[in-house]
């Protein structure tokens, strides 16, 4: 896969916002998928390694790769032994620390030492470790924010790792205990779930969750500090869903119109481009456009499983759209104007809409037209008046059932009064 084709696009500058393991997965997603900056996405990857975390494991895989691609050692050992000497060290103070507090059978003691071992574990990388470690604190739980509290971690890990049904799963069990939850909680749950919805491929669910979401609340609730949902991933996962899932005068009041959602826009206006010349019919800068971002969106984590299906979906409503006016049109034509290189490989994609029922057309093979069905008005009365005697002939099925029940039970009551 080649570089993203975004305007100057820089790839330390796009990573630049990420954090933690959020910037570490993204780095190695990118370098696995695009050879022209894995060596760039690979030294970030170790340099964010070496500098945040004890993760002995990856950074071996990091720096393994990076020496087969540049034919250079990337790093000595001694990092590793030292991130293992602090593991060891940290991993035995806090055992000490929660036996102490198991013996004093204080719960609070208990809590803050499960909390930093979860901590110690996610620094090593092992979230799996540390899902478990945080299932395991509940235990010690003295209140139901305490529950959430270890809930809405265990969905930050799961987050991290792309896993979007056990994100909703903890998320939904936070939302369980805590009746009243604080202003920053429920942000930072609103953007969890437009981006587990998206992650999971719920593109309708995904736009919706924007309602609850602005640049302003991100911020003030840390979540842009944190650096692991950015506002410029809530503008693509917003244009991308709703281009896949509404209406072209629906993205209009939903995205375009919408003044909370145009500050994520501004995060990147690439969107706000694409929006625009779709719902102005401009079809042509529009999927130009769309193949600028979905250039970038292979190399999301979050994006890049569903990059293929979003960009057929969106593709296919366009060519549904730039047909809508027409009754019958030039495919030659219609493939130059929607950027296909060669009318074949439109009529390819024209054949798989009609056998889905997308569109109401044919493929005139001889004359090289696309013609639309158009309905006859004698036809469509017809199907009126068939409609009509199905839903008549089964009022009157109806009717007749009630009359015979009605009699058969006027005759059951006429017989037992006259055996009193």
């Amino acid at each position: 896969m080649s570089r993203p084709r975004l305007n100057e696009f820089s790839l330390s500058e796009y990573l630049e916002e990420y954090k933690g393991y959020a910037k570490i997965r993204r780095a190695i997603f990118i370098g696995e998928r695009c050879p022209e900056l894995s060596v760039e996405s690979y030294t970030i990857a170790l340099q964010e390694l070496e500098a945040h975390t004890l993760d002995t494991t990856t950074h071996t895989h990091v720096s393994k790769t990076l020496a087969q691609l540049t034919g250079q050692q990337a790093a000595s050992e001694d990092w590793s032994k030292q991130a293992n000497k602090e593991s060891k060290e940290l991993d035995a103070e806090i055992k000490a620390d929660l036996e102490r507090a198991k013996k004093q059978v204080s719960k609070r003691d208990s809590l803050k030492a499960q909390r930093d071992l979860v901590e110690l574990l996610q620094r090593r990388g092992l979230m799996d470790e540390s899902i478990r470690a945080l299932q395991d604190g509940r235990t010690f739980c003295l209140d139901v924010n305490d529950q959430a509290q270890l809930h809405m971690e265990a969905a930050r890990v799961s987050q991290l790792m792309c896993r979007w049904l056990q994100v909703a799963t903890f998320v939904q069990r936070t939302e369980s205990v805590v009746p009243k939850p604080s202003e920053s909680m429920v942000v930072e749950i609103a953007a969890m779930k437009v981006q587990a919805d998206f992650g999971d491929g719920k593109w309708s669910a995904a736009v919706a969750g924007l309602k609850q979401l602005s640049v302003e609340k991100m911020s003030a609730a840390g979540l842009v500090a944190k650096g692991v949902v950015l506002p410029r991933d809530i503008a693509l996962y917003g244009t991308l869903a709703g281009l896949a899932s509404l209406q072209r005068d629906q993205i209009k009041a939903s995205l375009l119109d919408d003044a909370l959602f145009g500050q994520f826009l501004d995060s990147m206006p690439e969107c706000l481009t694409l929006l625009q010349s779709y719902h102005g019919a401009k079809y042509t800068d529009a999927l130009t456009h769309l193949d600028k971002i979905m250039s970038l969106c292979r190399l999301d984590p979050v994006v890049g499983p569903h990059a293929s299906t979003l960009e057929q979906k969106i593709r296919d409503n366009i060519v549904v759209l730039y047909i809508q006016p027409f009754m019958s049109i030039r495919l030659s034509s219609m493939a130059e104007a929607l950027c296909f290189e060669s009318a074949e490989k439109l009529e390819a994609i024209l054949v798989r809409m009609i056998d889905s029922k997308l569109i109401q057309a044919r493929i005139d093979g001889t004359t090289g037209f696309l013609v639309k069905h158009a309905e006859e008005p004698r036809d469509t009365a017809l199907q009126n008046i068939e409609r009509m005697h199905k839903e008549f002939s089964l009022q009157a099925e109806l009717m007749t059932a009630r009359i015979r029940y009605l009699e058969e039970e006027s005759s059951r009551i006429g017989r037992v009064a006259m055996r009193r």
